[in-house]
């Protein structure tokens, strides 16, 4: 159930509510669930902005030596762990840290903190809000002053981040920076080696620190203690004597693991859990402080403020008391509410009528304003079908005056549309808002980005990106690039410009459509493992249900570079024509099928996976992309180690085995490679680990120590993730010597021969 929890928190961008946890993971049952997240060495936790907040955490840390002998931190290199790539590897002295997260140290040393089964991307985010080394520290001299940057006196060239620490934790209209891509910051996050594609998770990210900075706070200042001989204040405790002016301030300032009910809890005492009491918060108290009358203690997170107004009136008895605010319920203070909750839609809610969010029986409402009150339209479903279509301008509502989309009135009056969180920000839950982004062309025609349909090449950037992008600066510019065209994309004015060209177009953020029927098929939870998940880089309008589709890669993405970086490593001499993604949803789920089942066998530890090259006449790639490998049909070069299919660590070694066209063809697959032996040729099966009949290794090598063969026997342990096109390299000389043939009259076609297809034209 831990690493249930860390994983799935860490998939959530290192955070995740405690309701969300108990819902998705533990269908609302909390028994065993509170013990673990107040496990302070894996978790933090506390009330943030009011609700109860679950941020991972760990003690591991990258290792700095580069020679290292051996110690208990992860090999590895800080640009690989960001990006799964790194730019010093294309060196001629290479990268001097290691560059394998699967090596027998590391898995160790993950099995050890129990985070064997974190992806990379995951164990990123975790890293990144653990290990305080990794990312420059907020500049709290810019967070002090009024000047441009506040009383810092190093101005741009300060090496802490210039970022408004209001901003972390919600919306903020103050002067100070509220983007991370602004130059200071972007500058001092990229001196840190912080790559484009992670500069999206850094409010989250940098928001989870500063939660668990307050918890080590809370934790080192314990329940109370003697602060010294100070004359006669007696014994204090350990907490500031500063009052509260609200519910929200003592949220802020409180690490409170649960304010639920105690048979609900569990009834964990806390003295154990080390949380001082309320009274100790509000009034500064703990220790021996008087005669002030000790707060009642509250049962249930509504009880606060009636406890809080309590504490009010008996401190101001006396003849003058001063006048003090009121703090409001919770139900009293939130009266618009702007959110569809998503535990209604599933079912239940147990807040009811005091839940701060809508209750909707859709993941959407339309409402229009009359006379100060929102109500709800009564062409719901047919309005919203109509705004889903990015073409359509109004509502075709026949019952009530059109909608305005773009000013987003009827008739005379306001609409507006109150909708679930955003599926990126809450990517395991159901119904939530899939926003899709669309551009229009010369044509009217409106395109989703990402999709290379209408003769457009496609962009480097899809919905998923740039609603990401979004949702953390609205007022934001994004760049990316189509093909050889940059663009920038103002989400203030949703306008698209060609960077080169000067040229506009319009953009719109719509929902994805979800009729009412598609509504209660829906509310079901999603499973908790991810083998029906495709990849988040694959293009989502490129699926098809059968088959597989090509998708070539941008040369200035990063996942073009890794398989670049991986291929120029052992081969050279060649020139890279593309690299295309195989896009095939049976194969990838059957994958994932069969690793979830290794991973069962192997006793729940993570199995070893490896990208690993395959080189094939490119008469058998339409085959290996549909049905995957099968050595049978794909030819056989050898069965040294084994009958079976072979993949190999170097580029170098499979290019043997592209035949003789002009463009070679190569695999890079994703191989389960497991527990491997050594192969032998009579092998039409992996061996067994114990002589008996049911406990097998999982692939055959040509070395133990240092395998670069691999021989698997089963096509399930196989994804053909990539295919990579590419020729030999034509030298200068060479080309010289043509143009020579040329001129002394060969024909146009001996010398196309010779160029292995570069045309050269004649006269």
């Amino acid at each position: 159930m831990e690493s249930a929890i860390m994983k799935f928190a860490c998939a959530n961008q290192g955070s995740i509510n405690k309701e969300d946890l108990l819902f998705n993971l533990c269908f609302g049952d909390s028994t065993g669930v509170q013990t673990i997240i107040y496990n302070q060495e894996k978790f933090g936790c506390c009330v943030f902005n009011g609700e109860q907040k679950v941020v991972a955490r760990t003690r591991l840390k990258l290792c700095r030596a580069k020679d290292c002998q051996g110690c208990t931190n992860l090999h590895l290199c800080k640009n690989f762990l960001f990006s799964g790539s790194c730019q010093f590897s294309r060196l001629r002295r290479g990268c001097l840290f290691s560059h394998h997260l699967n090596s027998d140290h590391n898995m160790k040393v993950l099995r050890d903190h129990d985070l064997e089964d974190l992806e990379q991307a995951e164990l990123c985010t975790l890293l990144l809000q653990s290990d305080y080394s990794l990312l420059p520290p907020i500049c709290y001299n810019y967070n002090n002053g009024d000047g441009e940057n506040g009383r810092c006196q190093e101005g741009d060239g300060c090496k802490r981040l210039h970022i408004c620490e209001q901003y972390l934790k919600g919306d903020c209209s103050c002067f100070r920076t509220h983007d991370f891509n602004a130059p200071q910051p972007l500058k001092s996050l990229k001196d840190k080696g912080i790559p484009d594609q992670l500069m999206r998770s850094m409010k989250s990210i940098y928001l989870n620190k500063q939660v668990l900075k307050i918890c080590d706070n809370r934790s080192n200042r314990g329940n109370g203690g003697n602060r010294g001989n100070r004359g006669n204040r007696g014994n204090r405790g350990n907490f500031q004597q500063k009052r509260a002016n609200s519910i929200s301030d003592i949220f802020a300032t409180v690490d409170i693991t649960d304010w639920s009910n105690n048979d609900e809890a569990g009834g964990m005492p806390e003295q154990i859990l080390g949380i001082p009491s309320l009274l100790d918060v509000v009034i500064g108290g703990g220790g021996n402080r008087g005669n002030h009358q000790e707060m009642q203690r509250t049962s249930a997170f509504n009880e606060i403020p009636a406890a809080v107004n309590a504490t009010d009136a008996s401190i101001n008895k006396g003849p003058n008391p001063t006048q003090r605010h009121r703090p409001k319920r919770s139900s009293e203070a939130v009266k618009d509410k702007t959110e569809i909750c998503m535990y209604f839609i599933k079912g239940y809610c147990k807040h009811g009528e005091r839940c701060f969010k809508a209750h909707e029986k859709l993941p959407y409402r339309w409402e229009m304003k009359q006379d100060d009150q929102w109500t709800a339209m009564s062409d719901n479903e047919k309005i919203e079908k109509d705004y889903c279509d990015p073409k359509n301008t109004y509502s075709s509502s026949s019952s009530t005056l059109p909608v305005h989309f773009d000013t987003m009135t009827c008739g005379p009056n306001q609409v507006r549309r109150l909708s679930t969180i955003s599926s990126v920000q809450e990517p395991d839950f159901v119904l939530t808002t899939e926003w899709v982004w669309y551009w229009e062309d010369e044509f009217g025609k409106w395109n989703q980005y990402a999709s290379a349909t209408g003769g457009h090449k496609a962009a480097d950037i899809d919905s998923d990106k740039l609603e990401l992008r979004f949702l953390s600066n609205d007022k934001g510019v994004m760049e990316f690039t189509a093909g050889s065209q940059s663009y920038s994309l103002s989400f203030q004015d949703m306008i698209q410009t060609n960077k080169r060209y000067g040229t506009k177009r319009l953009v719109k953020r719509r929902p994805q459509f979800v009729a009412s029927a598609d509504v209660q098929t829906k509310k079901i939870r999603k499973p908790q493992s991810s083998f029906t998940a495709v990849p988040g880089q694959w293009d989502k309008t490129q699926i098809p249900e059968t088959g597989f589709k090509r998708i070539s890669l941008q040369c200035s993405s990063d996942e073009y570079k890794e398989i670049e970086e991986l291929f120029v490593n052992t081969l050279r001499g060649f020139d890279i024509v593309k690299i295309e993604r195989i896009q095939n949803k049976a194969l990838w789920e059957i994958f994932q099928w069969q690793k979830n089942r290794m991973k069962i066998n192997n006793g729940g530890r993570t199995v070893s996976e490896r990208k690993l090259f395959h080189g094939t006449n490119p008469k058998h790639v339409d085959a290996i992309c549909t049905d995957n490998f099968d050595w049978r049909i794909c030819g056989t070069h050898g069965t040294a180690f084994g009958q079976g299919s072979y993949f190999a660590r170097d580029a170098k070694y499979s290019h043997s085995y592209t035949g003789n066209s002009d463009i070679k063809s190569m695999f890079v697959s994703r191989v389960l490679v497991g527990d491997f032996t050594k192969g032998s040729s009579d092998y039409r099966r992996p061996p067994s680990k114990d002589g008996g009949d049911t406990l097998f290794y999982d692939s055959c090598v040509d070395d133990v120590r240092n395998p670069s063969i691999f021989v698997v026997f089963e096509k399930h342990q196989i994804y053909p993730e990539y295919l990579l096109q590419y020729k030999e390299k034509i030298s200068y000389l060479y080309q010289l010597q043509l143009m020579c043939a040329v001129k002394e009259g060969l024909s146009k076609s001996i010398c196309k021969n010779m160029t292995c297809n570069i045309t050269i034209e004649t006269g």
